[in-house]
């Protein structure tokens, strides 16, 4: 395996590369939590992170029709911070969030990067794997839904 990742120049530690290599079992789940913490520290290393000082973007995780609370989306904001009240647009649906609420089903204000929520307001049930993006207004996120909807 590590010698077909060289073609691609991904060159392991143990090799001389920069490429960290974590052996793992999807099957026996032997080195998952040995590959957590590779993942923690190199993000820790290189200082990764995401500005919570713009408009959210993200992605759908699922998302259903409820009878009594309508179109329910589970999305993970990656970028930027969700709040209650802003304009989104996901695939061909769009509105504004009505309501979030956190993993542990406690309604929040506010959902910054890396953080999934339930947002309730969408006109639609989004697919799941679709982008939704922050807009700047009601009439935005409208016509973001519409031009994806004519794509």
């Amino acid at each position: 395996m590590k010698q077909e990742l060289t073609e691609y120049g991904l060159i392991a530690e143990d090799w001389g590369g920069s490429t960290i290599f974590v052996p793992v079992s999807a099957h026996t789940h032997e080195g998952i939590d040995d590959l957590l913490e590779m993942i923690l520290l190199t993000a820790e290393v290189s200082e990764l992170k995401a500005n919570p000082n713009r408009r959210a973007r993200g992605i759908v995780i699922e998302a259903q029709l409820d009878k009594g609370k309508g179109s329910v989306a589970t999305v993970l904001v990656q970028k930027g911070t969700l709040h209650v009240g802003d304009p989104i647009a996901a695939g061909s649906a769009y509105g504004k969030v009505r309501a979030m609420m956190d993993d542990k089903g406690r309604r929040v204000k506010e959902a910054g990067p890396s953080m999934p929520v339930e947002i309730l307001g969408l006109n639609d049930v989004p697919n799941a794997g679709e982008i939704f993006v922050g807009c700047e207004s009601d009439k935005d996120a409208r016509n973001f839904a519409e031009t994806f909807i004519s794509q």
